[in-house]
């Protein structure tokens, strides 16, 4: 009701609002519009919600509140888009604008709502679909979450990870399993695809992901044959074999233990990491709620080792308590690169502290997404110092070693240096305090801890993150064929699904042929029945059924029962049907006390000896109790679950009734 001319108010809040005086991205003479990023799009007729229409319909998000009637159906919750001119004036406008959006928004920033819209246009076969192939991202890549286009994503099978992928992929089960599947993808075994991926192509399983692709592949070539469009890879499209990723899983076993610096570095690398883990310390310190205090040192906070590990499921970990481990892949970078390296680590340090406990077997929830944010935000100053000193650190030890100080290290160092030498002869201050004489700079780095090293490594032992490493061409061997296995189960169940269909299709035509055999049975018998009557009366079969003189209830009496002619004529008439009438006005409106009021006898004595219960046969009279009615025992007798009265009434007169 936001939109309404009528002013609306619930709990004595205002609830409406005018569009008119609202800002709006646009307004013409059919609806006012409103566009954003992502989120469904709300569609208004004339001020009253009319349904939200899902942001891949269009590309974005946003608001339409429409000036003048737009058609409906009958319960008045879809658009009548294909007939409606209103609508279709007003599905242009908004169109321009979604695309002006994502224009806006560039190639860097491309929403969900846009790769959904795009997967259903190549589905679809899009005008633009060979543009849309090539470039618009549709498929989610592990590890990251990375976007890449379809046509990118059929390279990647081919080549990834720098080495052969033999044109095969998997995709990962269902959410719960993208944590094994980043760490499968992170090894380079295989390309792993995102489970949003499906839900993009509106598919619901791998399989049916082969399909979409299959389909695309097949309007991308109509396209070129029919509009002449030139796409040159044409020739190169190819369909990827699938794995199942169950069978990958499986073998993917966690590998985690700590590892020493002399046996996993040679020395230019240990040097600028023993340097970097000092400096490391004691700003995990600070991010654990350590206070920075005089001369250097850290008050507070927790103490934890900063140690080099091997794993293929994370670049680092933590138990939460004592340690943060970083793998030994990430910090053999800092020979080539150690200042882009060093920054990164930096980064995993806080990563590891947001998780605020142990990290190898959590989740990443909204909470721990804040704390790492706040992290980032709070230390951001005192982590560039400690980058600082560690340039400092690292270059002094390659000066005292003898060596000339030169690299990314010394470049940084030197620029600084120059930099606060420049503002001080400005009378400003220098760019970074001098830390040359702080205690972490110029102290003395303490050794590895062995026997804290073996006592981790016992417990990961323990835990069984230390298997041995399977063989990974076996396995993606027997992927391909477990896949096949599962395509073939597939087709089995299908076929099963489609035979119980088809069996209950026949059933449920049995059923109604029975159905109908029985009311055919017991038509002919109401026939024969109007036939008997019809008989003894000296009438035609036809005025049975259309006279109107004949109440139904008669008819009742005298076709459902048993009778002989003499019979029929004592109920002609007695005309018991006439008694019930009189019992029974034919109105089914009672209040309080009517039937109560309705069942008292008119005979103090009992009814058993004439009235209302009189056309009762001499065996039934005697049944009949004092008080009781033609209407009260019909009643009873159907309650009872009984058609007729004297069964009932002979029924109730059993012993174990």
């Amino acid at each position: 009701m936001r939109y309404t001319p009528v002013s609306v108010e619930l709990n004595d809040q205002r609830i409406t609002c005018y569009p008119r005086i609202e800002r709006w991205d646009a307004e013409d003479e059919f609806a006012w519009y409103r566009v954003k990023a992502d989120g469904a799009v709300s569609i208004y007729y004339q001020g009253v919600l009319v349904r939200h229409d899902p942001s891949h319909t269009w590309g974005a998000g946003g608001l339409i509140v429409s000036k003048k009637a737009i058609g409906l159906n009958v319960s008045r919750t879809e658009i009548l888009r294909k007939t409606c001119p209103v609508s279709k004036a007003i599905a242009r406008q908004f169109g321009q604008m979604a695309d002006q959006m994502a224009s806006r928004l560039g190639d860097h920033r491309k929403t969900e709502a846009r790769r959904e819209k795009s997967a259903r246009a190549l589905l679809s076969g899009d005008a633009n679909i060979v543009k849309i192939y090539s470039r618009e991202e549709v498929v989610t890549l592990l590890p990251g979450k990375r976007h890449v286009s379809l046509e990118d994503f059929l390279r990647k099978c081919r080549y990834s990870h720098n080495k052969r992928q033999g044109g095969r992929f998997a995709v990962v089960d269902n959410a719960f399993e993208v944590p094994k599947g980043e760490a499968i993808a992170r090894e380079g075994i295989a390309v792993i695809v995102h489970p949003t991926t499906l839900d993009r192509f509106g598919c619901y399983n791998a399989q049916e992901f082969v399909e979409c692709i299959i389909r695309v592949h097949a309007n991308l070539h109509h396209d070129v044959e029919q509009n002449g469009t030139q796409y040159w890879w044409l020739n190169g499209l190819y369909v990827p074999d699938l794995l199942a990723f169950s069978t990958l899983r499986d073998a993917f076993i966690e590998r985690t233990h700590i590892v020493t610096e002399k046996d996993a570095l040679d020395r230019e690398t240990r040097r600028a990491w023993t340097a970097l883990r000092w400096c490391l310390h004691h700003y995990a310190a600070l991010c654990t709620g350590g206070r920075p205090a005089y001369g250097g040192h850290v008050h507070e906070g927790k103490s934890l080792h900063i140690l080099l590990g091997q794993s293929n499921i994370a670049e680092a970990w933590t138990d939460g308590s004592s340690y943060i481990a970083v793998d030994v892949t990430l910090v053999k970078r800092l020979k080539s690169s150690p200042l882009r390296t060093a920054a990164y680590i930096f980064t995993l340090i806080e990563y590891e502290v947001a998780h605020d406990g142990d990290s190898l077997d959590c989740g990443h929830d909204d909470a721990f997404y804040q704390r790492f944010h706040d992290l980032a935000l709070q230390h951001s100053a005192q982590r560039q110092r400690y980058m600082h000193m560690w340039r400092m650190k690292y270059t002094m030890n390659l000066e005292g070693d003898g060596k000339r100080a030169r690299g990314e290290a010394w470049r940084e160092r030197f620029l600084v240096d120059r930099a606060g030498s420049g503002r001080e002869k400005r009378d400003l201050p220098p760019t970074i305090e001098d830390v040359s004489n702080d205690p972490v700079v110029v102290g003395a780095i303490p050794d590895e801890n062995m026997d804290f090293i073996d006592y981790q490594n016992t417990l990961l032992t323990v835990a069984g993150t230390c298997p041995p490493t399977p063989d990974w061409p076996e396995v993606l061997t027997r992927a391909e064929a477990d896949q096949k296995l599962i395509e073939a189960q597939h087709r089995v169940d299908t076929a099963q699904c489609a035979a119980a269909q088809h069996q209950h299709d026949e059933d449920e035509a049995a059923y109604w042929a029975e159905i109908d055999a029985y009311e055919k049975a017991q038509t002919g018998a109401d026939d024969a029945a109007r036939q008997r009557f019809a008989t003894p009366f000296h009438v035609q079969v036809e005025e049975v059924e259309e006279v109107e003189e004949v109440d139904p209830d008669a008819l009742c009496y005298l076709l459902r029962e048993d009778l002989s002619d003499d019979q029929l004529h004592a109920l002609w008439t007695a005309k018991p049907w006439e008694a019930d009438d009189q019992e029974y006005s034919g109105d089914d409106k009672f209040e309080d006390g009517d039937l109560k009021d309705a069942d008292q006898p008119d005979d103090p004595q009992g009814a058993s000896h004439g009235g209302p219960t009189a056309h009762f046969s001499e065996d039934l009279q005697v049944l009949i109790r004092a008080g009781e009615t033609t209407w009260s025992l019909k009643r009873n007798a159907a309650a009872a679950g009984f058609f007729r009265v004297g069964d009932y009434l002979k029924w109730r007169e059993e012993p174990d009734a």
